[in-house]
């Protein structure tokens, strides 16, 4: 059981990482949109001992299907906060650089401006 839950995950990062597709920002929040459905918990059933013991099996699955959900969960997660990072970074460089040229060119206007011989009305 063990083995298939490595698999299960390892297969979940391998699919993350080859993805383009992270997650989904909304006005309610964020949601992930490669993980499928989050699993929902099953209940316990007391009405009988063959019924535990079955909705114990269903938790225990359960646990490893959230295991897998979360795992992919945070994968996106991060993806999405470095896309993010790397947008911010990317637009302040180009911002920088502008600015750097505007300077550049704005210097250059005023250096011409000032070596510019001074023509006397009239001449």
């Amino acid at each position: 059981m063990m083995t298939l839950l490595r698999l299960a995950i390892f297969s979940g990062l391998c699919l993350g990482a080859v993805s383009s597709t992270a997650g989904t920002l909304t006005k309610d929040g964020w949601e992930p949109s490669e993980c499928g459905p989050k699993p929902i918990a099953p209940a316990l059933n007391y009405d009988s001992v063959p019924g535990f013991n079955d909705s114990v099996a269903a938790i225990n699955a359960w646990q490893q299907e959230a295991l897998v959900y979360y795992s992919c969960m945070t994968k996106e997660a991060n993806a999405d906060v470095k896309r993010i990072h790397d947008k911010v970074e990317q637009q302040q460089k180009d911002h920088k650089d502008l600015v750097e040229s505007i300077n550049a060119e704005t210097l250059d206007v005023k250096q011409r401006v000032e070596n510019a011989p001074v023509v006397q009305p009239g001449q």
